[in-house]
C-alpha cells in the first residue's frame, strides 16, 4: 500500500471510531430520554387515571341525586293529583248543593 490509501484507510478508521461515539453517545441519551419520557408517561397516566375516577364518582353522586330528586317530584306531583282531584270533588259537591252546573 502506498501512503495515501494507508492515509484514506487511517482516516476511514477515525471516521468510523468517532461515529461509534457519537452513536453510543445518542444511544445513551436516548435511552436517558425514553427512560424520562416513560416516567413522565407513567406519572400522566397515574394523573389521568385519578381524574377519571374522580369524575366517576362524581358522576355516580349527581346520578343518585338525580334519581333522589325524580322520585322526591314524583312524590310531590302524585300529592298535588291527589289533591286536586280531591278539590275537583268539593267543588262538585258544593256546585250539586248549590245547584250550580259543574264544568
Amino acid at each position: 500500500m502506498d501512503v495515501l490509501q494507508r492515509q484514506e484507510s487511517e482516516s476511514d478508521k477515525i471516521v468510523i471510531s468517532a461515529s461509534q461515539t457519537d452513536d453510543e453517545e445518542t444511544n445513551e441519551l436516548s435511552v436517558t430520554d425514553l427512560i424520562e419520557t416513560l416516567k413522565g408517561i407513567k406519572i400522566e397516566e397515574q394523573e389521568l387515571l385519578r381524574q377519571r375516577e374522580r369524575l366517576q364518582t362524581t358522576e355516580s353522586e349527581l346520578r343518585n341525586q338525580a334519581v333522589a330528586e325524580i322520585d322526591e317530584k314524583k312524590k310531590v306531583l302524585k300529592g298535588l293529583k291527589s289533591e286536586i282531584s280531591f278539590l275537583q270533588n268539593k267543588c262538585n259537591e258544593l256546585e250539586q248543593a248549590l245547584g250550580i252546573p259543574a264544568y
